[in-house]
């Protein structure tokens, strides 16, 4: 049994599993448009990290259901996201009127109170929040910035975005 287990989880297997998968893959992860890959390719890493950890017997099966979790917490992600932020569409696109001394000084103490509160953010939260949003960085490029999972840099994002959110609006009303 130890032989046969060894062999379910040798390299060349896997990677196998990876190429026959890979249309799979594609069919699970399409549903979250512009992360397709990043999805695919952190379900291969969680099967690899797991396959190193212990034997695995289906590693097709664990794959596919690993792409599906992966796309579930994704997608609840984004709803989140949603519920706590309005889409840029609602936003005013017109045309900027001249900066007014009070709209200028307005804007510069929300910018203040802004960054306060992006500086009082735990370490951890705060750096994946200023490679996400500053330095542009994807979840699994930041992930792999901070040497941890996407998932935690999920996490890191949406404390990050909800901290700031309900501060600032904290902040509104106490004036």
């Amino acid at each position: 049994m130890g032989e046969r287990q060894a062999r379910i989880t040798a390299p060349h297997e896997l990677d196998e599993t990876f190429r026959s998968s890979a249309q799979g893959l594609r069919a699970i992860t399409r549903r979250v448009q512009g992360d397709e890959a990043d999805l695919a390719q952190d379900a291969c890493l969680k099967l690899v990290e797991t396959a190193r950890r212990e034997p695995v017997k289906a590693p097709t099966h664990l794959l596919f259901r690993l792409a599906r979790n992966l796309v579930i917490d994704r997608l609840r992600s984004r709803a989140r996201t949603l519920r706590l932020f309005r889409p840029e569409d609602h936003y005013e696109q017109g045309p900027c009127s001249l900066a007014d001394p009070e709209r200028v000084l307005l804007a510069t103490e929300r910018l203040r109170r802004a960054l306060a509160v992006i500086d009082a953010m735990p370490g951890r939260r705060r750096e994946a929040f200023l490679l996400h949003r500053i330095d542009g960085l994807s979840y699994l490029e930041i992930a792999r910035t901070m040497g941890i999972g996407a998932k935690a840099v999920e996490k890191h994002l949406s404390a990050a975005m909800l901290e700031l959110v309900q501060k600032m609006q904290a902040d509104e009303l106490d004036e």
